[in-house]
């Protein structure tokens, strides 16, 4: 353990004692913060700062008429996107300059407002409503999260007009309702006189009953009409009571029109219930379709997600064969500057070539470099020719010109082969055998969709989505029918058939897009689509790639043509790719977007569902009313309110005519008495039965309160309904463990990165060898392997301390625990450097190419920047496996807040990492030294290898 420690204070006094190698470590302790700082300063808060995306909006609207007034929706979104800062927005006013700056890059995306738009927003109010398009166009290739940026700004404004129109309509709605529960409620007052009225005609039965039979009484007894005279005349104080109450009746008939009007209105409405009835069943249709079309996007994401992985495969191919031509161009370089070289030397007659040879052969190690730049390095076993070569075979300064000539350019005409070309023509199959599949794929989820057509009548709002569907379907057909013509095969094939269904599919599109189902149409585009399902599409492609072999030998006689190759088919395989992707992002997109879709419109239609049929009863009650006992009671007011106005006044006027006849003149009243008996014996009895009948209907409706909850149900509170239909559902969000901003967030992954940079930068410019001869023999090589790791350790910690001290204090990074983050990259640097350093110590060179690769697997499978969960299944495998993992995790705990499971958890397996890999080296760096040795002897005598 001495010696140990005293190789390591050995160490710091050389450094110390030499100003050079002081400046060296102080540098390393330094640079690796500069990895970390430029990074996440320029990716600081990129989110709220996305004014400088350019966005062109070409408004076209020219407005529409609603009911008499005019509205312009094109117009009012303007009005709002020039408030909103959320993008550059740019309004533009020609639609070509606007696609034009998009195609440049002038411009990220366009929002085209077109000229029906208002029209086909307020067509809910024709027969036939049409849904509002407003066209969308993004240019990918500019930056690949600009698009995703200008996509999401895209949406928000397309759901804000969705809500305010949804609004507007629910509104429209609840406010007929609301002006019907007003004229009723304004109403209630006069329906309560004529019940009044009624109740009190039917108070006054009893009287009217005494009357009757005081009048018959006497018309029975007209011999004794003396003797009643004065019964008679007593009838007289009744008077006023009849004559109020016929008052009261004429004047509640004055108002029963108003009463049928109301009446009328609610028969109305209980009238298209059916209409409204059949609108929610359609509704509980489309709940049922959802489970179909989550499962049509899935298989369609599986589709994509297959094709992309194989032409991820196709493209990692490509490097091979760029790489062997980069080598035959640099090959190719390098021979002219040596026949450049060549020329010069062999001019200067005064130059010894056997001297110079022997002075070549002994010259210092800066001179052996000069010579082995002098070699012309051709690939795949061509021999370096020497200067040295030339002058000992040809003794005459023409000759060795010659001679030199001769053999530079029997390098530079070295050929390529086919199979340097091989790995591009496998990518090219591979790729549109991806293509191909894709196609035929989405070619059999789109028949199964037309099939159901034939057996369901979907509703129109439906039909649209259909055709969407199979518009994405053309899309995705064409093109990949553009790629297949791109590539150099004979596909004419598989094109025509692309286009015949994209042909029959477009004429069935257009039928649902109006509301027509045609079957001849679909049976057309079945068989289409048929036809590419069962098509041998992988013999085609296989026939038309042995072309290609023909002509791959001549291909790799011409460096220009090979390269013209080779670029042809990156340009195809990114194009397929995109392809891929872009349909891709569209199911997901769709499939993300499904679930809270088919939630919200589940809670929407159960609630209208189970309120409704009560709100139909009470309704279809209250028509019943009206359409069947209403108007008997209003015939029977009229009736009643007919013989107070008409008939009544005469028979008024009858008993006064007959109690003066009885006064003045007896005999002259007998007529008059018996007439009134008469009415009191054959009409009376039927008027008091229609008033009985009237109120009594009157005391059911008030017994039911049937008016009072007809108005509660109808009036409502506008605004506030209004906005729950319009957002029946709210999110309320709550974040746990905060962090302020991106660049915070971030400072995890890229001081971990950073302190792996600077144990790899140690391990470069420092040596874990013992370069003092004077004390080799004293120490092992086990102590000289644990020393030096402490030299190491030393600078990692100080490299840690800087990068978190700078990313406090120069980029003002939020940190939940601050020391405990210092504490924790003080353990990651540690950990880091004993595997940089232990492979190096171990294998040399070979163990800092290691070094290297584990860092770049780290980077992508680490979770650093994206979720593990949505990388490719290699990375997901690794990722447990990686120190990176743990490093950024435990990081992460210390800037948004600590978790004590976390915390040991990830400790404890960055522990693990340093005691195994510790264990490694010190146990294993004697058996490795012979190994590493006669790996740098090789090196060495390869002239080119540090």
């Amino acid at each position: 353990m001495k010696k140990i420690f005293s190789l390591f204070i050995k160490d710091v006094q050389h450094a110390l004692k030499t100003p050079m190698v002081l400046i060296v470590i102080l540098g390393l302790c330094i640079l690796p913060s500069f990895y970390a700082w430029f990074n996440l300063k320029s990716s600081w808060d990129p989110y709220s700062n996305t004014k400088g995306i350019k966005v062109a909006v070409v408004n076209f609207d020219e407005g529409a008429t609603v009911q008499g007034k005019h509205v312009n929706v094109g117009k009012s979104l303007v009005k709002e996107l020039k408030t909103n800062d959320q993008f550059g927005w740019v309004f533009v006013d020609s639609l070509k300059d606007a696609k034009q700056g998009v195609r440049l890059g002038k411009y990220y995306a366009m929002i085209h407002i077109p000229e029906h738009f208002s029209e086909d927003m307020t067509s809910i109010f024709d027969k036939k409503p049409k849904r509002a398009h407003i066209d969308y166009q993004v240019n990918q290739k500019i930056n690949a999260i600009a698009p995703k940026m200008t996509t999401a700004g895209a949406t928000a404004i397309t759901k804000t007009l969705n809500d305010k129109f949804v609004e507007a309509a629910t509104q429209a709605f609840l406010k007929e309702s609301n002006s019907l529960g007003i004229d009723l409620e304004k109403k209630l007052p006069l329906y309560h006189k004529i019940e009044n009225a009624v109740f009190q005609a039917e108070a006054a039965i009893p009287k009217m009953e005494k009357f009757s039979a005081a009048v018959q009484k006497i018309d029975a007894h007209q011999g004794d009409i003396n003797q009643y005279a004065e019964e008679f005349y007593a009838l007289e104080s009744y008077k006023d009571e009849i004559n109020s109450g016929a008052a009261k009746l004429i004047k509640a008939n004055q108002h029963a029109g108003e009463i049928n009007e109301a009446g009328q209105m609610i028969v109305g409405l209980n009238s298209k219930m059916s209409n409204i009835e059949a609108a929610l069943n359609k509704a509980q249709q489309f709940e049922e379709r959802f489970p179909e079309i989550n499962a049509a996007v899935a298989k369609g994401i599986d589709a994509t997600n297959k094709a992309s992985e194989v032409l991820s495969t196709a493209q990692n191919r490509m490097p091979q064969v760029h790489a062997r031509l980069n080598q035959a161009q640099d090959a190719t370089s390098k021979a002219d500057t040596k026949v450049e070289s060549a020329e010069e030397k062999v001019s200067s007659e005064e130059v010894d070539t056997e001297e110079k040879v022997t002075t070549e052969g002994s010259s210092t190690q800066e001179n052996q470099t000069t010579s082995s730049e002098q070699k012309i390095e051709i690939p795949d076993s061509t021999e370096a020719v020497t200067t040295e070569s030339v002058t000992t075979e040809l003794p005459s300064t023409e000759a060795k010109k010659t001679a030199t000539m001769q053999t530079v350019a029997k390098t530079k005409d070295e050929p390529l082969t086919q199979s340097d070309l091989e790995p591009a023509k496998q990518a090219l199959s591979e790729a549109l055998r991806a293509m191909a599949g894709l196609v035929k794929d989405n070619a059999a989820a789109q028949k199964d969709t037309l099939s159901a057509l034939k057996d369901h009548q979907p509703s129109k709002d439906n039909m649209k989505v259909i055709a969407q569907n199979i518009g994405q379907t053309i899309q995705l057909q064409k093109e990949v029918a553009d790629v297949l013509q791109q590539s150099s095969i004979d596909t004419s094939q598989i094109e025509e058939a692309l286009n015949n269904s994209n042909n029959a599919l477009a004429v069935v599109q257009k039928q649902l897009e109006n509301g027509q189902i045609d079957a001849s149409s679909i049976s057309r585009a079945e068989e289409a689509l048929s036809v590419i399902q069962n098509m041998d599409m992988q013999s085609i492609l296989l026939q038309g790639l042995e072309t290609i072999d023909s002509g791959l030998d001549t291909a790799a006689m011409k460096l220009r043509d090979a390269e013209q190759f080779a670029n042809k088919v990156d340009g195809i395989l990114t194009e397929a790719q995109q392809v891929t992707s872009a349909a891709n992002e569209r199911l997901v997109t769709i499939n993300n977007e499904l679930p809270a879709l088919e939630e919200r419109f589940k809670e929407v239609n159960a609630n209208v569902q189970s309120n409704f049929p009560a709100f139909k009863a009470r309704v279809a009650e209250a028509s019943q009313f009206v359409q069947n006992e209403l108007p008997g009671v209003l015939n029977d007011l009229s009736r009643i309110s007919h013989f107070a106005q008409n008939d009544l006044p005469g028979v008024m006027s009858k008993y006064d005519e007959t109690a003066d006849l009885l006064r003045n003149n007896l005999p002259g009243a007998e007529k008059g008495i018996h007439d009134l008996a008469e009415f009191s014996r054959n009409d009376l009895p039927g008027i008091e039965k229609d008033i009985k009948k009237a109120a009594d209907k009157f005391r059911e409706l008030d017994k039911k309160d049937v008016m009072n909850k007809l108005i509660k149900l109808l009036r409502n509170d506008l605004q506030g309904e209004a906005d729950y239909f319009s957002d029946p559902i709210q999110l309320d969000e709550k974040q746990m463990f905060p962090i302020p901003n991106y660049g915070s967030a971030s400072a995890p992954f890229y001081t971990a990165l950073a302190l792996w940079v600077g144990a790899l930068l140690s391990s470069n410019l420092l040596t874990t060898e013992l370069k003092d001869q004077s004390l080799k023999g004293i120490y092992s090589l086990r102590e000289l392997f644990a020393g030096r790791l402490l030299l190491f350790l030393s600078i990692g910690i100080i490299q840690s301390v800087i990068v978190v001290i700078g990313n406090f204090f120069i980029l003002d990074a939020y940190a939940k625990h601050p020391v405990m983050n210092l504490l924790f990259a003080v353990l990651v640097s540690i950990v880091f450097t004993s595997i940089v350093y232990t492979m190096v110590s171990l294998l040399g060179n070979v163990g800092k190419a290691l070094a290297i690769i584990l860092m770049v697997l780290q980077i992508s499978g680490g979770g650093g920047t994206f979720p593990v969960q949505v990388t490719p299944h290699f990375f997901q495998m690794i990722h447990p496996f990686l120190p990176f993992t743990y490093a950024v995790d435990l990081l992460r705990e210390a800037v948004g807040g600590i978790v004590p499971e976390l915390v040991t958890l990830n400790i404890s397996r960055l522990l693990i990492f340093f005691t195994g890999i510790l264990t490694i080296g010190y146990g294993l760096k004697p058996k490795f030294e012979p190994i590493k040795n006669r790996m740098i002897k090789t090196s060495e005598e390869s002239t080119i290898v540090e």
